[in-house]
């Protein structure tokens, strides 16, 4: 219902069948960050827990405003725990959501309303504790663009092989994160550089530089530099982000970037640590983002729970936002990298 939302035309047959070809299932459980790989004009985000706390109505109220597709998880009949079942968001109304249900239960057709306190009420029925579960997802434009017409550019002589360092690595038709995404790839994937190799080199792991490349189906387009390695199963680079200032008497280009650092230029100063600093460590794997914004373009790595993040904001600022929902911390990794 979801990819149909967003300009597909599937069925869960199509569904089911093209899933289980790209892996998107562990035994009988589905993947939900598989479907960008099959379906590239949807962006999966993230999936939320919140079985043991109130489910973040007020972001979930944004999304459906913003025509963002949303999926709860709830808990479909009595026996003690959580008896998982999966519903799309279609509206709010009132103190409620109004669903489209996957399950069609007696009486259930196009006409009728569905209330998601209605139909499930085995946790109070009260829409902050009947959900127990968000999956986050994003769409690129309700109709996928048409796809830009391209001249395959012929592979060089020398072939230089980089890999993809992280899962979802976007093949672009264009080196920005605006280009035409023409699909997503798994980590490890080989890719062939359509560049010079010391001009390739000379970019990897660097932030805001892109790289030709050709996938092993033929496919090319350009991919982010900061997720490659020409290191087969090598993390990607964690070379910070630099950025320089303007030379004396120039400006940047209104809505351009400043001009590129020159080579053996010295970096900015990091970011200094308050006095009495917090040193914080994740409880869970944890997403390590350039920007507070959920997104796959965001994401730098993850942060192990065996790491230890130094916080860059004052204390009395910082305490109050730890464990809460929706709040943001600005960190320093062991890397000495700076981010959310």
């Amino acid at each position: 219902m979801m990819l149909n939302g967003i300009g597909y035309s599937e069925t869960p047959v199509t569904v089911n069948e093209k899933m289980k070809n790209a892996g998107g299932f562990q035994g009988a459980f589905f993947i939900p960050s598989v479907l960008p790989y099959v379906w590239p004009n949807s962006a999966f985000q993230d999936f939320q827990a919140c079985e043991a706390y109130p489910a973040p109505l007020t972001q979930i109220d944004a999304a459906v405003a913003q025509g963002k597709p949303v999926i709860l998880q709830v808990d479909w009949n009595k026996q003690a725990g959580i008896q998982t079942h999966f519903v799309l968001v279609k509206e709010r109304k009132g103190e409620d959501y109004v669903l489209y249900d996957p399950y069609k239960y007696g009486g259930d057709g196009p006409d009728k309303e569905v209330l998601l306190t209605t139909r499930y009420k085995y946790n109070g029925a009260k829409l902050a504790s009947e959900i127990s579960g968000v999956i986050w997802f994003n769409a690129y434009s309700t109709t996928p663009p048409e796809p830009p017409k391209v001249t395959k550019v012929e592979v060089p002589a020398e072939k230089f092989i980089i890999y993809a360092a992280e899962d979802d690595l976007s093949l672009r038709a264009d080196p920005s994160v605006g280009g035409y995404l023409w699909k997503r790839m798994v980590a490890t994937t080989e890719l062939i550089c359509l560049e010079p190799k010391a001009q390739v080199k000379s970019k990897l792991g660097v932030q805001g530089q892109w790289i030709q490349v050709q996938d092993p189906k033929g496919d090319q387009g350009y991919v982010a530099a900061w997720y490659v390695s020409e290191t087969k199963n090598k993390p990607a680079s964690s070379a910070p982000v630099t950025v320089s200032a303007p030379a004396a008497g120039s400006a940047p280009k209104p809505g351009g970037a400043a001009p590129a650092p020159k080579p053996g230029g010295a970096a900015p100063a990091p970011t200094p640590v308050p006095a009495g600093a917090l040193a914080l460590v994740p409880t869970e794997e944890l997403s390590f983002r350039s920007q507070p914004v959920i997104s796959n373009e965001t994401l730098i790595r993850k942060v192990p729970p065996t790491e230890q993040l130094i916080c860059l904001e004052p204390a009395n600022q910082a305490i109050p936002k730890v464990g809460v929902q929706n709040q943001w911390l600005k960190v320093r990794d062991q890397n000495k990298r700076m981010a959310m």
